[in-house]
């Protein structure tokens, strides 16, 4: 992995990785960003802070870990915010991205992104008006066009479940056909939740809601 230069190493400079994935339903997992950011903070000497982990839409804003990084951030607890692509961060559009990305900087805080090159620790920039307003236009740009391409994609997909309503096809989720007996039995034999979940073939969450639908129910 390529990794960047900066004016100096230094171990004092505290770092946060952010990981997003918008589901967890085993088809993506944070853990790959992770590795990626781990070893981008060993290569320029940062020291880890916190790692803020979310298995959210980033099309909200109320992540819980999301949430908890600008608080710690406004608390001035760390430097450095590693991410391994802006839309990690965020995929609300250009405006709500540009405006996190102003949050931060108003904190003293700067992005290091693996999939934007510009976006980096580097007290030189810092330093410099002219290359800081460079970053800023290279930023507004990228989130830009990233938002326009989200927009085509969703018009991509509207369009296709329209024809496949059309067609008479069968949309939505399939539906769980696991139940919440199932669900105790394997709880009850000290199964964490995520075997739980994968032993019936149905996401973390789900396995939480049937869980906790005996306890609502007060069976």
């Amino acid at each position: 992995m390529a990794t960047r230069r900066t004016r100096s190493a230094d171990p004092s400079v505290k770092a946060a990785l952010y990981a997003r994935v918008s589901s967890d339903d085993g088809r993506q997992t944070v853990e790959n960003q992770v590795h990626q950011l781990r070893e981008l903070a060993t290569a320029r000497h940062f020291s880890i802070f916190r790692e803020y982990l979310d298995e959210e839409t980033g099309t909200s804003a109320s992540r819980p870990s999301f949430l908890a990084l600008l608080r710690d951030a406004r608390l001035r607890r760390f430097r450095v915010l590693l991410i391994t692509d802006l839309d990690r961060l965020t995929r609300e559009g250009a405006a709500a991205g540009f405006g996190y990305l102003a949050e931060l900087d108003r904190y003293g805080v700067r992005v290091v992104s693996l999939g934007q090159s510009w976006l980096d620790y580097d007290p030189d920039i810092d330093e410099d008006p002219e290359l800081r307003e460079m970053r800023s236009i290279q930023t507004a740009v990228a989130l830009t066009w990233a938002s326009m391409e989200r927009q085509k994609i969703s018009r991509r997909t509207k369009a296709g479940l329209e024809r496949a309503r059309g067609e008479g096809k069968r949309l939505g989720r399939k539906p769980v056909e696991a139940t919440v007996e199932q669900v105790c039995r394997l709880v009850a034999k000290g199964l964490p939740m995520s075997q739980v979940a994968a032993k019936l073939h149905i996401s973390r969450r789900t396995a939480y809601r049937l869980r906790d639908r005996i306890a609502a129910t007060g069976s």
